[in-house]
């Protein structure tokens, strides 16, 4: 009796053994098969966006046909490209970084004419920008710089406006409230900015061109112009902004890419130089 119950507790143990054996086994096997899913699909992600990538380079070449790598096992598709804005429809731009400009264009940038044809002809124009709910340090001020043409020739005019009282109190810029507003965009419904001014455009000349730059902030934020009025061309901003998508694909993962791009763009640092047609005198 004694030998048939140490072999049953010999069995038992045995049985617990390889339970143990077998549940410490299945785990390493799932966590194998999970690591072997995880780097497959981060790599189908790396070879999707590559071929994202590829197409927007083949888009910016005016082809839109699609793009495919058999050796690698990824495509990309490209979208035809969509012009910017549409009529009375507020162009928004990318966020603006530091010592950044945002560049928007009140003539119709396509014109043959020198200056060019005038396009936005309304005395005003709302300009949006900010992120909701910054902290008071990272509230941008905003200097826009309007060109426009007139009897003497190119001529600008420039408008701030800060929205920090004690900054305010120094820089004498216009002090304006921010309390948040929603607008439909060139980058879709409900975009969210934090602060609004309008800009006075009466008796200037023909409007050109306005050149926006973020200032007391070094964090990156979305400037949205908007026109006012409800008529056609000349109430609303000039086709001037091209929205290219590419969609890459590897396996079951997929990856998007979005360029936006802007041409006839004055460079940024035209903004900090320093020109004159004649000598320049200390």
């Amino acid at each position: 009796m004694e030998n048939m119950k140490e072999k049953g507790q010999i069995i038992l143990i045995l049985l617990l053994v390889m339970t143990v054996a077998l549940g410490v086994g299945l785990t390493i096997v799932q966590r194998s098969l999970t690591d072997i899913s995880t780097s497959t699909k981060v790599e189908q992600s790396s070879r999707a966006f590559s071929a994202a990538e590829a197409g927007i380079e083949k888009a910016l070449q005016g082809d839109i046909s699609s793009v495919n790598f058999p050796d690698a096992g990824s495509s990309a598709s490209i979208n035809p490209p969509v012009f910017l804005p549409e009529l009375n429809q507020a162009l928004e731009y990318p966020p603006v970084g530091k010592e950044e400009i945002a560049h928007f264009w009140l003539a119709d940038p396509g014109s043959a004419a020198n200056p060019p044809a005038a396009y936005y002809t309304q005395n005003s124009i709302d300009i949006y920008w900010g992120t909701p709910n910054l902290s008071v340090s990272d509230q941008a001020a905003i200097e826009v710089n309007v060109v426009h043409y007139g009897m003497s020739g190119y001529l600008t005019k420039k408008y701030f406006f800060d929205p920090d009282d004690l900054r305010n109190d120094q820089n004498g810029f216009t002090q304006i409230t921010c309390p948040n507003y929603t607008i439909s965009t060139s980058f879709g419904p409900n975009r969210s900015f934090s602060c609004k001014a309008t800009l006075d455009l009466s008796g200037i000349g023909t409007l050109m061109v306005a050149r926006v730059r973020l200032l007391y902030t070094g964090v990156s934020q979305s400037v949205a112009l908007q026109p006012l009025g409800g008529c056609g061309s000349s109430c609303s901003l000039p086709r001037q902004a091209k929205v290219y998508t590419s969609i890459g694909t590897s396996g079951e993962t997929q990856r998007t890419i979005q360029l936006f791009t802007l041409d006839k763009v004055v460079p940024f640092y035209f903004d900090y130089a320093i020109f004159s047609a004649g000598p320049i005198e200390k």
